[in-house]
């Protein structure tokens, strides 16, 4: 099998990119907030309520996810609401977590063939 070889600086830039925007993504209240908004927009109130976090620390984490333009934002009156800005996000986030419920069933698999031997140990 041969490698695959990054040829340009193009390439390293779309790499940049795609792990700026993960790294928005590495926080569990960030992940929290994907979640709750799904494919729906949602004023503010109700993801605090949601989320369960003070208003200014989700004020903080969705200043990070629109930078990232992770989400996007629309004020209506005296309300902001936010929602995704792709749907793709929402199935990306899925398909993490069906690799994470892979992971946990392969742990499983070996924490029961393990355990027995543990205990002789």
């Amino acid at each position: 099998m041969s490698a695959v070889r990054v040829d340009s600086r193009a390439d390293r830039r779309i790499y940049k990119l795609q792990a700026e925007i993960l790294k928005a993504l590495a926080n569990p209240v960030r992940l929290e907030i994907l979640h709750v908004l799904g494919g729906r927009e949602l004023p503010f109130d109700e993801l605090v309520r949601s989320v369960e976090v003070s208003k200014t620390n989700l004020s903080q984490h969705l200043a990070v996810l629109r930078k990232s333009r992770i989400v996007k934002d629309r004020r209506e009156g005296v309300n902001t609401f936010y929602q995704l800005t792709h749907p793709e996000i929402e199935t990306a986030c899925q398909a993490v977590g069906q690799v994470l419920a892979q992971h946990l069933a392969e742990m499983g698999r070996q924490a029961r063939e393990l355990l027995p031997r543990a205990r002789r140990a």
